[in-house]
């Protein structure tokens, strides 16, 4: 059995909420930004299919900015959203998709958890996402958020995943250009995150909604999400 890939990375959209990006390179900075970042998915770039999520998150960097005492600018509530293009080379595993159970008993192997143990785990343990990522907490010779070095050890440059962390999130601010009443439904929300691991494979990305009536000179680069 084969791991599955999404959809071909030219036919996905994927939005990104922040203050600016800066230069023609993501760069990757551990704990930073307002989201989940080395939290639940590890260090990575992180996207989302909702341009409302990407929304959302333009808004909290925009308030920790003002926290940090940057707001020198009019806002319509929200930052900056874009949306971001991949190589089409660019191979994303799915987390909801069947993993090849040999494949992840090596990686595991390789990763210090004991094959004694491992012999007791059925396959069906081991070819699903998170029971697999989960049972590298038995090994120890291995480094990085779990969810990273399982998708990176498998060969991908990023994943999709609905985020965990989503479970208890209550904070739903009105004001911000989006309908929440519109989107209260299971099956859109909470959406999904694609979190690109190998920021070489972020093709380009555009502004597609700007929140700044008027902004002064800000540094971007620790308030990326």
């Amino acid at each position: 059995m084969h791991i599955a890939k999404v959809i071909e990375p030219d036919t996905m959209s994927l939005y990104h909420g922040t203050l600016g990006l800066d230069g023609s390179k993501i760069n990757i900075q551990s704990g930073k930004g307002v989201g989940w970042n080395a939290l639940t998915l590890g260090n990575g770039f992180y996207t989302s299919l909702s341009e409302d999520a990407a929304c959302l998150f333009s808004h909290l960097v925009l308030q920790k900015s003002r926290l940090k005492g940057g707001a020198g600018f009019d806002n319509l509530g929200f930052a900056k959203i874009y949306k971001i293009s991949l190589s089409n080379v660019t191979s994303i595993l799915d987390a909801d998709k069947a993993l090849d159970a040999s494949r992840v008993r090596s990686i595991l192997l390789c990763a210090g958890v004991s094959e004694r143990y491992l012999n007791c785990r059925h396959d069906e343990q081991l070819t699903d996402f998170h029971k697999a990522a989960d049972l590298l907490c038995y090994g120890m010779d291995w480094q990085r958020n779990r969810n990273e070095y399982l998708t990176k050890e498998l060969g991908y440059d990023g994943l999709l995943i609905k985020e965990r962390a989503w479970e208890n999130w209550e904070y739903y601010p009105s004001g911000i250009g989006i309908d929440w009443d519109k989107i209260n439904d299971p099956k859109l929300w909470p959406p999904k995150t694609v979190v690109i691991y190998n920021t070489d494979r972020v093709a380009g990305f555009e502004v597609i909604r700007d929140g700044f009536i008027q902004s002064l000179e800000i540094d971007y680069s620790d308030l990326n999400r």
